[in-house]
This record gives C-alpha cells, sequence and structure tokens, in this order.
C-alpha cells in the first residue's frame, strides 16, 4: 500500500485554501453557489478552502473556475 506524499506543507495549503476562499467572498458565492456553478461538491471545496484536506483535482478546477493562475515559489 503506498502512502499519499504530498508537494506542498499544511502552511501552503492552509495560504492557498484562504486565498480561494478570499476570492469566492470578494465574488459574493455562498458555498452552495459555487457548488453548482463549479460541479465541485461543497464538502471537498470547504476542505480546500479550510486547509484541512486538499484535492489537487478540484483546487486545479476551482482555480480555473475562477480564471487565476497557481504561481509556485521555492524557499529557504
Amino acid at each position: 500500500m503506498s502512502e499519499h506524499k504530498y508537494f506542498f506543507d499544511k502552511e501552503s495549503l492552509h495560504e492557498l485554501g484562504l486565498s480561494l476562499w478570499k476570492i469566492r467572498q470578494d465574488r459574493r458565492l455562498y458555498l452552495h453557489q459555487l457548488e453548482k456553478q463549479s460541479k465541485i461538491p461543497a464538502k471537498i471545496i470547504d476542505g480546500i478552502e479550510t486547509g484541512r484536506s486538499f484535492h489537487y483535482g478540484a483546487a486545479r478546477k476551482l482555480i480555473r473556475f475562477y480564471g487565476k493562475k497557481l504561481r509556485l515559489s521555492l524557499d529557504e
């Protein structure tokens, strides 16, 4: 059985989630509205926004839905 390893640390996932939450708030979208428009289950969106869970495909889809790009950087 293989173990899931994430490329991002918890802090980075939390920052990404917070950024996505802020975009949703700026657009005045309720979670159920975003679920319907993006076709991503609210439970998954909530997990991503709160940093409690990470679903790569769903996060990528949300980023595209918002018309944004994800930029990575290497830090010490």
